[in-house]
């Protein structure tokens, strides 16, 4: 089966919080929002952490039950639940200021955190320790915006995390007078709010405010897609097709065994209850199988741009020998940069270097 490998470049349009960036400077009752359709109450949250558990804990906080080994967290999670009768959907990312997730780490678990929300997040949230905010937190979230493009800020929204008991006002007023911190919720259209995990897991007011939060952001720009997330869906559909294929066997079996033990509306039930089932398990296999898709061939392309650079430079080195030294200098170039690619940097000072040398000599 041939491999078709379409790049696509995103970025961040021209505007004033790229030009920052760039560095120059279980309730008790039951709610259906007002502006959602019952037919659509779902929500897609992407959330992103600084550094420490904050971002899992509130994971768990929201769905009301432990789901990570924090310590050993690392790559980007789906976990879904229900909640206010809305099935509430959390892409977990991995800490955005850990010093062991390298730029194409990073990218990789971008691509993953779009094929897992899919058509396009609700909204995207910032965790930030309420006892330990971060001064660069503006620069640590700088890839998101780089990555998705400016549009995401319309969707993002910060949340300090505490576990602390009693009334933190006096923290958060503290956080509220730190200039990057305010800056940070300037990009975010000032919305932002405080979640005690502890408090939370005994009261869910606070996440009834953050959905509610969250369903502003949808009445006023809808959910969040780009070219993208586009892209993703249409495969991840596409995926879905080809699983459903493969399991056409697996399906038929158990849905005559399930017809050999029911009958009359219990029949009905369960059949419903599997087809569910399997249509969740499908559409999550075909998610992992894109994303996995999307991160080879990221790297296939940073190969390839790697050798690009390294017959280039071969190329210009090989030239000060006359056109047989270009051709071997391209062709022994472009080996060293696809095994070394990261070292383009250096080939590029000592190419520098070579042609000062050969100015010099000749004139």
């Amino acid at each position: 089966m041939a491999l078709a490998l379409e790049i696509v470049m995103y970025g961040a349009p021209e505007g004033t919080w790229c030009n920052f960036f760039s560095g120059q400077r279980r309730s008790s009752f039951e709610l259906i929002p007002p502006n959602m359709s019952t037919e659509d109450t779902s929500l897609r949250i992407i959330v992103f952490g600084t550094s420490g558990p904050h971002q899992y804990l509130l994971t768990e906080s929201i769905l009301q039950r432990d789901i990570f080994n924090v310590d050993g967290t690392t790559l980007t999670t789906k976990t879904s639940g229900q909640l206010f009768r809305r099935n509430v959907t959390l892409v977990n990312t991995p800490n955005l200021n850990s010093p062991d997730i390298s730029h194409n780490m990073c990218q990789k678990e971008l691509r993953k955190a779009v094929c897992f929300s899919c058509p396009g997040p609700h909204s995207v949230i910032i965790t930030l320790d309420l006892l330990d905010v971060p001064s660069d937190a503006c620069q640590i979230f700088k890839p998101v915006v780089q990555h998705f493009g400016e549009a995401i800020l319309n969707h993002t929204m910060v949340v300090l995390y505490h576990k602390k008991e009693g009334d933190c006002q006096s923290l958060v007023d503290s956080v509220r007078k730190n200039k990057d911190f305010g800056e940070l919720l300037e990009m975010c259209g000032q919305r932002y709010l405080v979640f005690s995990g502890n408090t939370t897991r005994k009261d869910n007011s606070a996440t009834e405010e953050l959905f509610n939060m969250i369903d502003q952001i949808v009445k006023e720009h809808g959910i969040y897609s780009n070219q993208e997330f586009q892209d993703a869906d249409k495969r991840i559909k596409k995926e879905e097709r080809f699983i459903k294929k493969e399991r056409e066997k697996e399906v038929r079996k158990a849905l005559e065994a399930i017809k050999k033990t029911h009958s009359g509306e219990d029949l009905t039930r369960e059949v419903k209850r599997y087809e569910e089932q399997i249509q969740s398990q499908n559409r999550e296999r075909a998610e992992v199988r894109v994303a996995d898709k999307l991160g080879f061939a990221l790297r296939l392309v940073d190969y390839a741009v790697a050798i690009g650079k390294g017959a280039f430079v071969g190329s210009l080195l090989g030239s000060a020998m006359g056109i047989v030294g270009t051709v071997v200098g391209a062709t022994v170039g472009a080996a060293l940069g696809g095994v070394y690619g990261g070292a383009a940097r250096e080939a590029w000072q000592y190419i520098t270097n070579v042609f000062t040398y050969v100015h010099r000599e000749t004139t």
